[in-house]
């Protein structure tokens, strides 16, 4: 089937907005997402929140009772394979890395309830993930209201940087996948951390190498986030020690270029034989396989 271009975004990317991303890891864009999306995903994280999914299930686990979530939304509800494919996220990844082609890696939700004291701590995404390569990126759209006080997002500038990478920690605070090659989270009390006020249609765009983390919520308004992640040339799939759990087929073998069924290409033209059947209904993850997963953390 044909699938229809992506939107445009509301305007460009700037010099210093790119330079921004690639130097501090971190760029809030104001008022890039309109009403229309912004609607469509709202209504889509009511719905799985009042509905839980396997990986919603999981993100209570790993929360520690502190927030709710879910993941790979896009391959289960309409509203967000549209989000994927139509909304003006993938033109703003391709104008940030300034690549030929653009993938959808994954999307995720991040529920606070007002009054939550529960934070988010400080870590880093890729150690989790099964890819390589480093034209990789967030978009963290928040659906309420936040400050930094108030579960906004917060990012160790430069952090990405780095060259180090660590230990794997859940929202709740466990560890997954301890490996002797990957360093505790450090003391970042010294460090400068940048943040700020943001509304509806903002994006909080940021490496997934950079430390990052979040506050509880205050006690009159819970905060909502909606993430989805891309990358672009270069990345290659390497799931060797990665935690992410993948319960759907995906068909790639160590090496591969990232692509296919589970992270489909959606710039410069989707793939049929990897959207076609995304088209044709949503598709629940492997039973097997996410009762396994299920039973590992479990027994955290």
């Amino acid at each position: 089937m044909d699938i229809s271009p992506p939107e445009a975004p509301p305007r460009d990317l700037t010099v210093a907005e790119i330079d921004a991303f690639h130097t501090d890891g971190v760029v809030r864009l104001s008022g890039m997402i309109d009403e229309k999306w912004l609607g469509r995903i709202t209504e889509g994280v009511e719905y799985l929140l009042a509905n839980p999914t396997v990986l919603a299930q999981a993100t209570a686990l790993l929360g520690g009772g502190g927030f709710a979530g879910d993941a790979f939304m896009w391959k289960t509800h309409d509203g967000f394979r549209d989000f994927m494919f139509f909304s003006p996220a993938a033109r703003i990844a391709q104008q940030l890395f300034g690549s030929t082609a653009i993938t959808a890696f994954y999307d995720q939700i991040f529920a606070k309830p007002a009054g939550s004291g529960a934070p988010t701590p400080f870590h880093e995404d890729v150690s989790s993930w099964p890819i390589a390569g480093d034209q990789v990126c967030a978009m963290w759209i928040p659906l309420d209201p936040c400050t930094p006080d108030t579960a906004a997002l917060q990012v160790v500038r430069g952090s990405h940087r780095w060259n180090r990478r660590y230990v794997p920690i859940t929202p709740g605070a466990t560890h997954l996948g301890r490996r002797e090659e990957l360093e505790a989270v450090p003391d970042i009390a010294d460090q400068e951390v940048l943040s700020w006020d943001l509304t509806p249609g903002d994006i909080v765009l940021f490496h997934p190498a950079a430390l990052h983390g979040a506050t509880g919520t205050g006690p009159e308004r819970q905060r909502r986030a909606f993430v989805s992640r891309w990358v672009g040339d270069g990345v290659t799939f390497q799931p060797q020690h990665a935690v992410l759990p993948l319960l759907w087929d995906h068909g790639l073998r160590p090496g591969d270029p990232i692509g296919g069924p589970l992270f489909p290409r959606v710039l410069p033209t989707p793939v049929p034989t990897e959207t076609g059947a995304r088209f044709d209904g949503p598709q629940q993850p492997h039973a097997e396989r996410a009762e396994e997963f299920l039973s590992i953390l479990r027994m955290l």
